[in-house]
């Protein structure tokens, strides 16, 4: 079962994973279709490590806060499958649910009132967070980047979390949009 939302906030920013040093990131293939990774970054300017972050409060339990991480220049989210495995969906390509059918144009993220699979809660370690895939059925699995750099799900049952679990966020707009537990 998914949370309903409220209180949405938005921050551009960019994910760098602690353990690796590597960002998140979306670049096409020779086909222009969207390919999931992480990279390294060699410019102070590279749309594929941009990603808009919303943040959302749990309207069944007001402290447990929840982010949709969708990048900025393909409108790809992340997502975990039954199975767990990370996939990628497009805010264009989501699933009809009822409670999110608004007048106007249904890829508005401030505008969801359900989370589904494209969301994470958010768990933080210092200054740091951990990204918890939900897909409705299974808990306690992470984003996570693993030796060879790739993008993965990892479960991880304790609130002692490993570097490749974890992520800084640099805020891209200096808001002071920063996460809190």
């Amino acid at each position: 079962m998914f949370p309903s939302l409220k209180d949405p906030e938005h921050a551009n920013v960019r994910l760098k994973n602690v353990g690796r040093q590597v960002y998140l990131c979306v670049t096409q293939d020779g086909t222009g279709n969207p390919v999931l990774g992480t990279k390294t970054l060699n410019e102070a300017v590279d749309p594929d490590v941009d990603f808009s972050l919303y943040y959302y409060t749990s309207a069944e339990v007001g402290e447990t806060k929840m982010v949709l991480p969708v990048h900025q220049a393909t409108k790809v989210c992340l997502s975990m499958t039954s199975g767990k495995k990370l996939q990628m969906s497009s805010l264009r390509e989501m699933p009809v649910l009822e409670v999110n059918e608004l007048e106007g144009v249904l890829e508005d993220p401030l505008r969801f009132t359900k989370a589904d699979n494209r969301f994470f809660y958010i768990k933080t370690s210092g200054s740091n967070v951990a990204l918890e895939a939900m897909n409705g059925v299974h808990s306690n699995n992470f984003l996570s980047v693993n030796e060879s750099n790739k993008l993965d799900i990892q479960e991880h049952n304790n609130t002692n979390y490993p570097e490749e679990v974890l992520f800084s966020v640099e805020d891209l707009d200096s808001t002071g949009l920063y996460i809190s537990s």
